[in-house]
């Protein structure tokens, strides 16, 4: 089995092969569009529709591309996640940032980071930011 990235709301998946497929909004502006992650954890690798091209600093919001459920989290809107579930059927949540530019990403199990990526991962050291 490989690993699935799920929306954490409708629990569809939102990976097509090595790519996670979100929508993205751009909080400054109307711009919208769709946004391509990918799919292994700490490649920050990105693509974008030819209509949504953010610049580094840019803050994005993304949803689902199924339900449009917005995978900010509440207590920090600068951060987003969705479920992931791993080769051997292990659920764990990822959250990344939703800043364009910034490279940070958090594997959480049990409400604990277990793995992180990207060089920007000390400026959300606070565990706070996922406790909902």
């Amino acid at each position: 089995m490989k690993a699935h990235y799920l929306c954490p709301s409708c629990r569809c998946h939102i990976n097509v092969n090595n790519d996670i497929v979100l929508i993205a909004r751009a909080c400054r502006g109307k711009r919208k569009g769709i946004v391509y992650l990918h799919a292994e954890l700490g490649n920050f690798e990105t693509k974008f529709t030819d209509d949504f091209l953010p610049v580094d600093g840019d803050q994005v919001a993304f949803s689902c591309p199924i339900c449009h459920f917005d995978l900010s989290i509440k207590n920090n809107s600068k951060l987003a996640r969705f479920a992931h579930i791993d080769q051997e059927g292990k659920e764990s949540t990822i959250i990344f940032s939703q800043i364009f530019g910034e490279k940070c990403t958090y594997k959480v199990e049990d409400k604990k980071v277990t793995m992180s990526y990207g060089e920007h991962i000390s400026k959300y050291t606070n565990p706070e930011w996922y406790i909902e």
